[in-house]
């Protein structure tokens, strides 16, 4: 697969380079004394670091490289998604961070697949300055017990059943087609059919969680906080959309369940990381119910807490930014066509920002509340077509595909909180 040569990295960090050293105009965000960067980025196969033209999936250029370890020396805290069993390109990364010794790792092990069938086992990671945000004592996953997965089965039995015999239907077709393939009779090798539910029974990969504390300064309390790291199902048009909102509701579920537990939290905080892959707009519902979903849900947790996804908003300084979807909302696919990527907050007493302050990020100083995408997909088209934005580029579909495999097909999200007593 096409990358990008040695010459266009140099042109495209020329144009970086020659950029602010602000937040603008790529959404690259810029360290600050103050405050810190929390991140969430889903890294295309981050495996084995290969070489380019030895490892089609995972090898990546060094230019790639140098602009993935740019954009996590910028941040303080990195939630990673798509990190594969093999850890050589995670550890890679780290060693090419600027400050490579003041870096920390917490990887889980992988999840999402059953030993020795499925090749798609993933990791999740968190990346963190320990200077500036420590680690403290909880780490877990978040699983359903078998009670639970049982109690579900026998509560929705009929319905399970009818699922298992519609997937036996698919699945005689294929056996079917496969036959045919074997004796030559078709050219193409058939697409085994994914097994489809229609309620949940658990996730596909389990979510990660892990308890920090953003260091205060002058002597002042720290923010402590427990960060959920996810990577939601995802499938294409032979996997249901309710299939993968039902793993997105019972997330949330979740984290409402133990937001009202805050007497037995390790951390009364929580922050979501992760790649929901949710298509609002497109599949399962619309920005405007999911804004009233956040409302209702700040009603239901109680009061002292408040839920706030700032990725579900438009933030009023930006207008209709070139990395957005027109309307001011940020995208977060490479493509430039889904918010995938959130960023959610569970805060108590205040210690986060709740869903009023996103209206005014970005306005109240340099070190205040604040939220962004980094659009790589901007900086390329720029430096190697002239264009303001990726969207202008004539045949974007081609031009991404250059840099999906190399980079990532996601960009990075980041909010910026301040530093307590900075």
């Amino acid at each position: 697969m096409a990358r990008f040569s040695d010459g266009e990295w140099g042109d495209i960090n020329a144009v970086l380079a020659a950029a602010p050293t602000s937040d603008e105009p790529f959404g690259m965000p810029e360290r600050r004394a103050g405050s810190v960067i929390l991140s969430s980025f889903n890294i295309r196969a981050l495996g084995n670091p290969g070489t380019r033209g030895v490892d089609s999936r995972s090898g990546r250029t060094q230019g790639a490289w140098q602009l993935l370890a740019d954009y996590v020396s910028r941040c303080d805290f990195v939630a990673i998604q798509e990190v594969k069993d093999d850890l050589r390109g995670l550890k890679k990364l780290k060693s090419m961070l600027r400050d490579a010794d003041k870096y920390a790792l917490i990887v889980s092990d992988v999840t999402g697949a059953r030993p020795g069938v499925d090749v798609s086992q993933e990791r999740l990671a968190f990346l963190y300055r320990w200077d500036r945000v420590e680690r403290t004592e909880m780490a877990s996953d978040i699983t359903f017990d078998r009670r639970a997965v049982l109690d579900t089965i026998h509560e929705k039995w009929d319905a399970f059943m009818a699922d298992f015999q519609a997937h036996d239907a698919l699945m005689r077709v294929y056996d079917i087609k496969l036959e045919e393939f074997k004796a030559g009779q078709r050219s193409a090798r058939p697409a085994k059919p994914a097994f489809v539910l229609s309620n949940f029974l658990t996730f596909i990969r389990t979510p990660h969680v892990a308890s920090f504390r953003v260091r205060g300064a002058g002597g002042a309390a720290g923010l402590d906080f427990n960060a959920v790291n996810a990577h939601l199902l995802y499938g294409n048009k032979s996997r249901s959309a309710e299939e993968r909102k039902m793993e997105f509701d019972a997330l949330v579920d979740w984290l409402r369940w133990r937001t009202k537990a805050k007497d037995r939290l390790y951390h009364r905080n929580i922050i979501l990381f992760g790649d929901m892959n949710l298509e609002f707009e497109k599949r399962f519902t619309s920005m405007a119910e999911a804004e009233a979903a956040i409302k209702a849900m700040n009603q239901d947790v109680g009061a002292g807490y408040q839920v706030n996804f700032p990725f579900l908003d438009v933030p009023a300084r930006r207008g209709p930014p070139p990395r957005g979807d027109g309307k001011g909302r940020f995208m977060s696919t490479a493509r430039m066509t889904e918010t995938y990527d959130q960023i959610g907050f569970f805060g108590a007493d205040g210690a986060l920002p709740d869903y009023l302050a996103n209206d005014a990020a970005g306005q109240a100083g340099a070190n205040a509340f604040d939220y962004g995408v980094f659009a790589f997909a901007d900086l390329f088209a720029r430096a190697l077509h002239g264009k303001e934005s990726f969207r202008q580029v004539p045949r974007s579909g081609s031009f991404v595909r250059r840099f999906e495999h190399d980079v990532s097909d996601h960009h990075p999200i980041w909010v910026r909180l301040p530093i307590p007593g900075a």
